[in-house]
């Protein structure tokens, strides 16, 4: 089951552990298989998990302040965080206090005195199952011609940056990007060729986004997506700009553009804590509303809503 699954120093696990020697012996028996993020209490390791998004979190059952149970209950109340498996490492517990822990959205349990060889054998079990879980909804997230995610991954990445921006007041760019005169290509050139120019468009994109967190996705039809988070409006644009100069460098005749070759036009608009977005959907039009500026201007070109 595990076959494609083979290395896991890509991922981070969370402790969540009141005791200073406990916490040591989590980590000791961790730290060589993945990344190890500690906390001794349950209120900053949400802020943290919301945020960074770890593959898996050890959490002991009796926390000061808010408990394991809470914490726990917390995490399942958001759909993105509640794809984070939880494993209770508790002392042995009466039956009903376990029933307790899996209503509460736990995957398991690791019991107390710490053994090192079944908690490192429990982990890579559940990091592999996440990774695997990972790995199909990123298959089913793929845009099959272009490999570029899809509009379905989309609207979950933009909600959960979003709110991930809001809450860190980091900022989120934003990119809608289009081809020029498409219809155009595809009436001469035939809708084969069409295809390879969405894949250069893609091709062009992934050229010049290089973090783990940035990411393209097809919109619909000729149209794209980027998003950029913790990258302010004139780093975006720089970005834009480079990836349309690209793109255009290419020199994909066409023969109905006045620029004799296939281009893109871009929108970009970015979300900042002076910023005055209502949703997430407010900056996706504003990112669009620019593309549409930057269409009807002359294309080949970049327009942006926060100038």
């Amino acid at each position: 089951m595990f076959e494609e699954v083979t290395e896991l120093n890509d991922c981070t696990v969370v402790i969540i552990e009141d005791s200073p020697l406990t916490q040591k012996v989590l980590t000791a028996c961790l730290d060589d298989m993945c990344t190890v993020v500690a906390f001794e209490g349950a209120e900053k390791a949400i802020d943290y998990i919301k945020l960074a998004l770890p593959d898996l979190i050890l959490m002991d059952w009796m926390l000061d302040g808010l408990t394991g149970i809470d914490a726990c209950k917390e995490l399942q109340k958001d759909p993105i965080t509640a794809q984070i498996p939880v494993v209770f490492v508790t002392s042995n517990i009466k039956e009903n206090q376990q029933e307790m822990c899996w209503d509460a959205g736990a995957v398991d349990f690791i019991s107390k005195p710490i053994v090192a060889r079944t908690l490192v054998n429990r982990v890579k079990t559940h990091l592999k199952y996440k990774k695997q879980a990972d790995q199909l909804r990123e298959y089913s997230y793929v845009d099959g011609l272009t490999k570029a995610f899809n509009r379905r991954l989309f609207e979950s990445d933009l909600e959960k940056h979003y709110r991930g921006a809001k809450r860190a007041e980091h900022a989120l760019s934003v990119i809608m990007l289009d081809v020029d005169y498409f219809k155009l290509y595809n009436d001469e050139y035939g809708h084969l060729m069409g295809d390879d120019v969405l894949k250069h468009v893609v091709k062009s994109v992934k050229s010049h986004i290089r973090r783990p967190m940035d990411a393209v996705y097809r919109y619909g039809g000729e149209e794209f997506v980027i998003l950029l988070p913790s990258t302010p409006y004139d780093s975006a644009i720089k970005i834009t700009e480079r990836i349309i100069k690209h793109f255009f460098d290419a020199k994909i005749e066409h023969k109905h553009s006045p620029f004799n070759y296939a281009s893109i036009s871009a929108g970009v608009a970015t979300y900042n804590a002076q910023s005055h977005h209502e949703s997430a959907a407010s900056l996706v039009q504003q990112a669009d509303d620019a593309l549409y500026e930057a269409k009807h201007g002359g294309k080949n070109k970049v327009c942006g809503a926060n100038r």
